[in-house]
């Protein structure tokens, strides 16, 4: 069954994620999972279904990952390609992809777990990983005041108290951002993804402190009466309004509503004010990812 709120528990993030995915040519879409000795330990994750075996592709098939991609008709820059097969790339090869952090975590290996037996990273639910689950299964994490979660189509599948979480961080070398890594109080860590980096920058951001759900009663005046005129004219069947305070201070307010066009489930609604009630664009870093 779905997750339920405990007394005085309030949601605050909800968005679909999984195990992270190796954007480098040695790693290209794969993953590995290791204790704190880089020892594989996917044969020790108890009832997980087998999955691929990981390997680090060498020279031949880096070359043959950027022939597909080639194929596909997306180009990388010449210089970026030859640095990232001889293994040295710091550059954004390809749009959307960040600096490099940590070559042994990230072109060297790949690992989306890392977690001695008992810790609590190792006990993250083999739903995660998208090459275990079957298709059309889709993983969410849910952040409440109190826990974090993790669901799988309905049924919760792992949770741990806030408290565990010690730090979040966005990964820059990844497609638009959408990594992040938790670590965990007692050291053990996840690389995750989310589908859309607004999310991964918002789930960070809550789990850090940069960004806060308000309530109405916390907007100024001028605040509320944009935020009334907004739900007044917001369509039949809206969500109600979440509102945020960003990390430069601004609010936003974001809605979903029943999507108008044919095929739409649902569109997104809102708008980034200042403390006047006026519609500003947002700072940046304030939504989606920074540059880095």
């Amino acid at each position: 069954m779905d997750w339920h709120p405990e007394p005085g528990e309030k949601a605050l993030a909800r968005y679909p994620v999984s195990f992270a995915t190796g954007t480098a040519a040695s790693v290209d879409g794969r993953r590995s999972f290791r204790d704190r000795r880089r020892n594989d330990i996917e044969a020790e994750l108890p009832s997980w279904p087998e999955g691929r075996t990981f390997a680090v592709r060498h020279l031949p098939g880096r070359v043959g990952v950027y022939v597909g991609t080639a194929v596909s008709g997306v180009f990388a820059a010449a210089w970026g390609i030859l640095a990232d097969l001889l293994g040295g790339s710091t550059i954004d090869t390809e749009t959307g992809r960040g600096k490099l952090e940590e070559r042994e975590n990230e072109v060297d290996d790949f690992p989306v777990m890392w977690a001695d037996a008992d810790d609590i990273a190792r006990g993250l639910p083999w739903q995660l990983d998208p090459s275990r689950r079957p298709h059309g299964y889709v993983t969410e994490m849910v952040l409440t005041t109190h826990r974090l979660l993790v669901v799988g189509s309905g049924t919760a599948l792992w949770e741990t108290p806030r408290d565990n979480i010690a730090e979040a961080a966005v990964k820059q070398f990844s497609f638009g951002h959408k990594d992040f890594r938790l670590t965990f109080r007692d050291g053990s860590w996840a690389r995750l993804t989310a589908n859309v980096s607004d999310h991964t920058t918002e789930l960070v951001g809550l789990l850090t402190g940069s960004h806060h759900r308000l309530s109405e009663s916390e907007l100024s005046a001028e605040q509320r009466d944009r935020l009334s005129s907004f739900t007044t004219s917001s369509p039949a069947g809206a969500t109600p309004p979440i509102i945020t305070r960003l990390p430069s201070g601004l609010v936003r307010v974001q809605s979903t509503a029943p999507g108008r066009e044919r095929g739409v489930v649902s569109e997104s609604r809102g708008f980034v004010m200042d403390e006047a009630g006026r519609d500003v664009p947002p700072a940046p870093g304030d939504i989606g990812p920074s540059k880095a």
